[in-house]
């Protein structure tokens, strides 16, 4: 195992420990505080442990080697583990913003609200810290699945935060034209919608690498690359396609050789050019197609079956 997948394996399971331990705590501040704000982010937390859960078991999977049934490797639950995620994180809010409306309409009912405080304040700076090294190191190592488990964690960081602004506001925003109590309800809800609005882009985000969405920046980069490398070959470069599999890359185009090149130094080029794309894109499969400018036309004329 490299150091690279070392460090996101200990990173997600600090990320399932850490889930767990607060998990544990909140569930014990809504039993001693019965907030409904408190409520929206236990509830978020169960999803949470979960979500980790799942994603853990796909982070491995993804490492797996390619075999008969899968030729192409198992990367791409990468993108099936984000949208578990964030369909997770949906679930949750729907079920949050169902309960808070309920305890509004019923009449809201907070008790030990300095406990719940001191305990909504742990959990922002602990899944705070937490969230925004799983997003670094995620992006860095270019593992969608830390950096969505991160990014769930931060939200649930904000949740947090929420909730400690709606405790503190029953605590002492004491007036005699407004029930302070019912800002738990309130913050409650609006907990819920920063949880369903994070989701949904964890589900968007799957979505799009699962149809394969170009990405424009990758691409763009990648011309950049390609022009360089080709240009300094003299060769041509046509029919791109880029695609994410979650934990690499895969490039395909067709290289253009002057007429009569020799077979062994169009592929010398055509090696050198892939090796550059791998220095940029380290663990990218790049795949090329070798042609001759002459007869470039004459050979893909669409024939009676069909296209070349």
């Amino acid at each position: 195992m490299t150091q690279d997948n070392k460090l996101l394996n200990l990173l997600m399971n600090i990320s399932l420990g850490t889930g767990f331990f607060m998990l544990a705590i909140k569930m014990y501040a809504l039993a001693e505080t019965g907030s409904a704000a408190i409520l929206s982010d236990a509830a978020e937390s169960v999803v949470h442990v979960v979500a980790v859960v799942f994603a853990a078991w796909s982070l491995r999977l993804s490492r797996r080697r390619s075999d008969q049934s899968h030729p192409f490797g198992y990367d791409r639950i990468t993108f099936f583990s984000a949208g578990f995620e964030g369909a997770m994180i949906i679930l949750a809010a729907g079920y949050i913003l169902f309960e808070a409306g309920r305890k509004f309409f019923e009449g809201p009912h907070v008790q030990e609200i300095g406990l719940g405080t001191a305990v909504e304040s742990l959990v922002v700076v602990i899944n705070g810290v937490l969230g925004f090294t799983l997003i670094f190191f995620g992006k860095k190592k270019k593992s969608l699945i830390v950096e969505a488990n991160g990014r769930h964690v931060l939200t649930d960081s904000v949740t947090s935060l929420g909730v400690l602004i709606g405790l503190l506001l029953c605590l002492f925003g004491k007036n005699p034209w407004f029930d302070s109590l019912y800002f738990d309800p309130i913050f409650a809800c609006l907990a819920a919608l920063n949880i369903l609005y994070e989701g949904l882009k964890l589900v968007f985000r799957s979505f799009h690498g699962l149809m394969d969405h170009v990405e424009t920046e990758v691409e763009k980069k990648l011309e950049a690359i390609l022009l360089q490398a080709c240009q300094a070959r003299e060769v041509a470069m046509h029919q791109l396609r880029v695609r994410n599999s979650g934990e690499r890359y895969w490039f395909q185009f067709h290289l253009v050789f002057p007429d009569g090149v020799l077979l062994a130094d169009a592929h010398r080029k055509a090696t050198e050019i892939e090796r550059i794309l791998d220095q940029a894109w380290p663990g990218a499969v790049t795949t090329t197609h070798l042609e001759t400018q002459g007869d470039h036309d004459l050979v893909h004329q669409p024939s009676e079956d069909g296209p070349a």
